[in-house]
């Protein structure tokens, strides 16, 4: 199958889209944790493709601080199962701004008690920022982990980005929605 990839700058340094002529597959994001000196510019891996060069744009634009709705780019999840496939396609649809706990997906999902499950299968969510995996927190406002470089800081840098406010470590509740539904 053909690879296609583009590079995109953000003000934390280079990342980089990979797509298949189906869709997105992969999204490599900067460490936002580290000083912007620190970022090296790189070569594509493979020519580019009309798709990845507009995820691209679209993703460094959101970068510049752009409210960017990323739900027409195609994706390609073929190697999740069923059961991670509809976790990340509910997380698909909250938007900019906007913030959930693990509980909540679960719930979405109809496995209730399953938020744990709902943890593992962001952690290996292949497109973050298009699947924005970082706008799930625990229960209690937790930021417990981020599978992207610079783990829990980058997702507390790209929830700031957002406009979401922070008490401590902790994102408040009231910015949590608790009753829009994000079934389809």
């Amino acid at each position: 199958m053909v690879m296609y990839s583009s590079n995109f700058m953000t003000g934390y340094g280079y990342g980089t889209v990979y797509a298949n002529d189906r869709g997105i597959l992969k999204v490599e994001i900067p460490d936002l944790s580290l000083p912007e000196t620190a970022h090296q510019e790189f070569l594509p891996k493979y020519e580019p493709s009309e798709m990845t060069i507009q995820a691209a744009q679209m993703l460094q634009r959101y970068f510049d601080g752009e409210r960017i709705e990323f739900s027409g780019i195609p994706v390609v999840l073929d190697c999740m199962t069923p059961f991670r496939r509809n976790i990340l396609d509910i997380t698909r649809r909250l938007t900019y701004g906007e913030i959930c706990t693990y509980g909540r997906i679960a719930c979405e999902c109809g496995s209730p008690r399953a938020a744990r499950a709902v943890g593992g299968a962001l952690a290996s969510n292949p497109v973050p920022i298009i699947i924005p995996c970082h706008r799930v927190v625990a229960s209690d406002g937790r930021l417990t982990g981020f599978s992207a470089p610079g783990g829990e800081n980058t997702k507390m840098a790209l929830l700031k980005m957002e406009g979401i406010e922070f008490r401590g470590l902790l994102v408040s509740e009231k910015q949590m929605i608790m009753h829009r539904t994000l079934k389809q």
